[in-house]
């Protein structure tokens, strides 16, 4: 068994595509279903993320339900997170970035919905 993708039910899809495709610099994928409520982001060579339209506001998860990026550099996510105004956080909330025990950063943020989302720089 392997991981396939990821799911998010979001209450603007607009929004949503522009954080997903602007802020985290993801590509889209072609629909499979062409209803105007799926689209598709490839997060790795065989994993997506899946964002659906249509849900209601719900409160956001706590940091601890979150889903986890490796990226090679933590400066060019910072850098556009910063310009798209999105903020990001260390896990404590104390301070923009966390410096792991083996020496790795990493940050947390929030979507547009509330979803909790980690960034690793890999080592």
């Amino acid at each position: 068994m392997q991981l396939d993708h990821i799911t998010v039910y979001v209450t603007d899809m607009q929004r949503s595509a522009s954080f997903y495709e602007q802020a985290l610099n993801l590509a889209p994928l072609p629909d499979p279903f062409h209803d105007g409520l799926h689209l598709g982001y490839a997060i790795g060579p065989t994993l997506s993320i899946h964002v659906i339209g249509g849900a209601s506001p719900i409160p956001p998860p706590p940091i601890s339900h979150h889903f986890a990026f490796r990226v090679p550099s933590l400066d060019p996510v910072m850098q556009s997170l910063d310009r798209h105004g999105v903020p990001y956080r260390n896990f404590n909330g104390d301070a923009r970035i966390n410096i792991r025990p083996d020496g790795l950063r990493q940050i947390f943020l929030q979507d547009p919905d509330g979803y909790w989302i980690e960034i690793n720089e890999a080592g």
